[in-house]
C-alpha cells in the first residue's frame, strides 16, 4: 500500500503585487494553495491582494459543501469583492488567482487570469489555460474582478498517479519555458533556475509515492524565500481595509455620481437622519410595448429583453436603440440566457428555440413536452442587492414591490430607507442589474428604468 508524500516549494513577493497562501499540514485531509499574480507594482495591488487572502479564508472553509463547489463558490465571492474594490478605488488591473486542493490523490484547481499550471509525470502536461492556444479566439480565459456580474468558472482536475510534479508560475515566464523537452530531469533544471533567478510567483508541488510502513519525520516541507514581515504586511492591510476601506471609498463614489435627467419621486426624505444612503432615481427613459408586457423582463451585461406574448424583443441597455425582435409560434413561458451569446426560448406549446444574442436569428427549434403555465403576477415582489456585487453599498438592501409602490429596504434592521409611488399598478420588477446599478418596472404595456443612486 502507499500513499502520497507532498512537499511543496514557493517563492513570491508581496511589493512586487504576488503572494502565495498555502495549507498542507500533515494531519489535515486537503492540501490548499492559494497563488495571487498582479503586474501593478503598487498599493492599490498590495491592497487588492490582503482583501482576495481575507475573502478566500473566509469562505473556503466551509463544511457543508465538496471541494468543487467550495472552490466555485470561494472564487465567486473573490470575484465580487475585488470588482467592489476596482469600484471604490476607482482603478482596474489584471489579477490572477489560482486555487489549488489535494484531497484524495486528485489535484483540484480554479484558475482565472493568467497564471500557467503544468502537472509532469510521464510526460508534461498543461491543466487549464494552454499557453499555446491562449490568443486563439474561441479560448475563453475567466478574469477576476474585470466584469461585473457572475464569473464562470471550470474545476479542472488531475489523477496524481505515480510520481508527479505540479508547477504554476506567470505566463510571461512560462512563455520563456522550452516545453518540448521530454526528460523530467531536464524540465526541472529548467524550472529550479526559475527559482534563482527569484521570478515569482512561483509554486512546486511534489506529490511522490511511498510506503504506508515509512514515516518520515517531516511529510509536508514548506520552501519559502519571503520573510515573515511579508506575511505580516499583508495580515495589516487585510485587517485595515475590511476596518476602513468602505469608508475611503464612498466619499469619492458618492461625491462623484452623476445625475442624468430624472425626476425624483422619493415620498420620506431619509437624508436627514442617515448619510450615504441608496435611493430610486426614475428616469425619463421609458418604453411603451404595442401589447401587454407578460414576464418580468431579462437582462445581461448588454441587453435587456422584454416578453410580450409571443414576441421578445431586445434593446440595447446603454443607448435604449430597439436591435431585433423575434416571434415564435406560441406564448413565451421561459426565457434563459446562456454562454456563447445565446437564448433558449420555451413556447406554451412545447417548442424550444435556441436564439443568438446578436441578431435574434433562430439557429435551430425543436418540439419538447408542454412546459408550465402561464406566468402569474405576484405582489408583492421581492429583489434582493447584495453589496458585495455593488461596491458603493455598505450593507444589503432588497426591493419590495407591492401594487403601486416601491420601497428600499436595508435587510440588516428592516427599515425602510427609499421608496417610490407610481400612477399604476406595478406588474414586474426586473433582478437587480450590478452592471448598469439599476432594475426594470414594468407596468401593462409600459417598462420604466430605475438607477439606485446613493444619496
Amino acid at each position: 500500500m502507499t500513499k502520497k508524500h507532498i512537499t511543496i516549494q514557493t517563492n513570491y513577493s508581496i511589493k512586487n503585487g504576488n503572494y502565495i497562501y498555502t495549507d498542507f499540514y500533515e494531519k489535515s485531509q486537503e492540501k490548499v494553495a492559494l497563488i495571487l499574480n498582479s503586474y501593478e507594482k503598487s498599493d492599490k495591488a498590495e491592497k487588492a491582494v490582503g482583501i482576495l487572502l481575507n475573502v478566500f479564508k473566509k469562505n473556503f472553509y466551509e463544511k457543508s459543501y465538496d471541494v468543487k463547489t467550495r472552490l466555485q463558490n470561494t472564487i465567486r465571492e473573490m470575484n465580487w469583492h475585488l470588482t467592489a474594490f476596482f469600484n471604490r478605488e476607482k482603478c482596474k488591473f489584471e489579477m490572477s488567482a489560482v486555487i489549488c486542493v489535494i484531497k484524495n490523490e486528485v489535484a483540484y484547481f480554479v484558475q482565472t487570469g493568467r497564471l500557467i499550471i503544468y502537472a509532469y509525470n510521464n510526460k508534461l502536461t498543461p491543466i487549464g489555460l494552454d499557453i499555446h492556444k491562449h490568443f486563439e479566439e474561441s479560448f475563453h480565459v475567466p478574469m477576476l474582478g474585470i466584469k461585473e456580474g457572475e464569473l464562470q468558472i471550470k474545476v479542472l482536475t488531475f489523477d496524481l498517479k505515480h510520481d508527479t510534479d505540479i508547477f504554476i508560475l506567470p505566463f510571461l515566464s512560462a512563455k520563456e519555458l522550452d516545453t518540448s523537452i521530454k526528460s523530467k530531469d531536464e524540465f526541472l533544471q529548467i524550472f529550479n533556475k526559475l527559482f534563482s533567478e527569484n521570478t515569482a510567483p512561483l509554486l512546486h508541488i511534489i506529490a511522490s509515492e511511498m510506503h504506508s510502513l515509512y514515516k518520515p519525520r517531516r511529510k509536508f516541507h514548506i520552501n519559502s524565500k519571503t520573510t515573515g514581515r511579508f506575511m505580516l504586511i499583508v495580515i495589516i492591510i487585510a485587517t485595515a481595509y475590511v476596518i476602513f476601506g468602505r469608508k475611503w471609498g464612498q466619499g469619492l463614489l458618492s461625491s462623484g455620481k452623476e445625475v442624468i435627467g430624472g425626476k425624483m419621486k422619493t415620498l420620506i426624505d431619509y437624508k436627514s437622519l442617515l448619510q450615504n444612503l441608496p435611493g430610486f432615481d426614475v428616469k425619463d427613459w421609458q418604453w411603451i410595448s404595442p401589447v401587454e408586457i407578460t414576464m418580468p423582463p431579462l437582462l445581461d451585461a448588454e441587453n435587456l429583453y422584454i416578453i410580450t406574448d409571443d414576441e421578445l424583443t431586445c434593446i440595447k441597455k446603454n443607448t435604449f436603440q430597439l436591435r431585433w425582435k423575434a416571434e415564435f409560434e406560441g406564448e413565451i413561458r421561459e426565457v434563459e440566457s446562456l454562454r456563447d451569446k445565446k437564448l433558449l426560448i420555451i413556447d406554451g406549446r412545447g417548442n424550444h428555440y435556441m436564439l443568438d444574442k446578436a441578431h435574434g436569428n433562430i439557429e435551430w427549434q425543436k418540439a419538447k413536452p408542454a412546459t408550465h403555465e402561464k406566468y402569474n403576477k405576484q405582489s408583492p415582489q421581492v429583489v434582493v442587492i447584495d453589496y458585495i456585487r455593488d461596491g458603493r453599498l455598505e450593507q444589503n438592501y432588497y426591493i419590495l414591490s407591492h401594487k403601486n409602490l416601491l420601497k428600499l429596504i436595508l435587510a440588516g434592521k428592516g427599515e425602510v430607507v427609499a421608496a417610490e409611488e407610481f400612477d399604476d399598478k406595478i406588474d414586474y420588477i426586473s433582478d437587480y442589474d450590478y452592471v448598469e446599478k439599476c432594475f426594470y418596472v414594468c407596468m401593462d404595456r409600459k417598462i420604466i428604468k430605475v438607477d439606485l443612486i446613493i444619496l
